[in-house]
């Protein structure tokens, strides 16, 4: 099993299965809910996310796309201290946690709700399979440490501008393929209170008081890794390609972060 960290970086990480649609998710909510209260999830909630897709219309000179707003039911379960919970839709499972350890306790974690999900509603097969990695980057130099944390890659512009100019924000993004996953890194340097991407809104979980306090120049490192492609449903197979993406978001990480950082993280 993986070594965790004294002073891990990781503040918030999820891993999701799309699955084939069951509509009338609310059948199986009495049965759900009962097993994942035992699995150590009593917080219960009921939920309605809007959802964007676009529907092609053919008019009489172009065809056009005409956007359509649909409600998906969810049920949403977590931990009495509100730091784990999983999202249950109608098509997908999410399992999000801002008290990460190591990768093993975490995925055997979405396992159990995994397991209970499919026991409950038979899935036929999966569409994707993600996994996605917040970490915060906070040197003790402030500002002027971040080049002992991060390579020059990420950087963004701050040490070719003049001493005068304040720079609030910088953003980096790669997206690449590995032989088995497709990986989406980015790299935020802020300054101000730690938070999290604008396409990434956790429900319900609280964030550890020790990245609660962060508020001034840091960086995020976010990792998010997938497979597509649709597989019969296997307890095993979905384990197996968590796993991958894990090594996915490793390659990322590592091209990111220094050996400075690591060596802080492991003291």
């Amino acid at each position: 099993m993986g070594q965790k960290m004294k002073n891990a970086p990781v503040y918030f990480a999820i891993a999701q299965v799309r699955h084939n649609p069951v509509l009338r998710l609310g059948a199986y909510a009495d049965e759900i809910q009962d097993r994942m209260r035992k699995a150590g999830y009593p917080d219960f909630k009921k939920g309605v996310a809007m959802s964007i897709s676009l529907m092609s219309q053919i008019g009489d000179e172009a065809q056009q796309q005409q956007p359509t707003v649909e409600k998906v039911e969810r049920m949403m379960f977590s931990s009495s201290d509100n730091m784990k919970g999983f999202i249950v839709e109608q098509n997908a499972l999410s399992f999000q946690t801002t008290e990460y350890e190591t990768f093993e306790l975490f995925i055997e974690e979405f396992m159990k709700g995994l397991i209970i999900v499919h026991e409950c509603m038979t899935l036929a097969h999966t569409e994707r399979v993600g996994l996605r990695y917040l970490d915060a980057i906070v040197p003790p130099q402030g500002e002027d440490g971040l080049p002992d944390y991060l390579t020059s890659g990420v950087l963004g512009l701050s040490s070719k501008l003049p001493d005068d100019v304040q720079v609030s924000h910088s953003f980096s993004e790669t997206h690449f393929r590995t032989a088995e996953c497709a990986v989406l890194a980015r790299t935020i340097i802020q300054v101000g209170p730690l938070g999290f991407p604008m396409d990434l809104q956790p429900i319900g979980v609280k964030v550890a008081d020790r990245f609660q306090k962060i508020n001034g120049v840091h960086a995020i490192v976010d990792t998010d890794a997938s497979i597509e492609g649709r597989h019969a449903m296997s307890l095993d197979g979905i384990k197996s390609q968590l796993t991958t993406l894990r090594a996915g978001i490793e390659v990322a990480f590592n091209a990111v972060v220094m050996p400075a950082a690591l060596k802080a993280w492991k003291n």
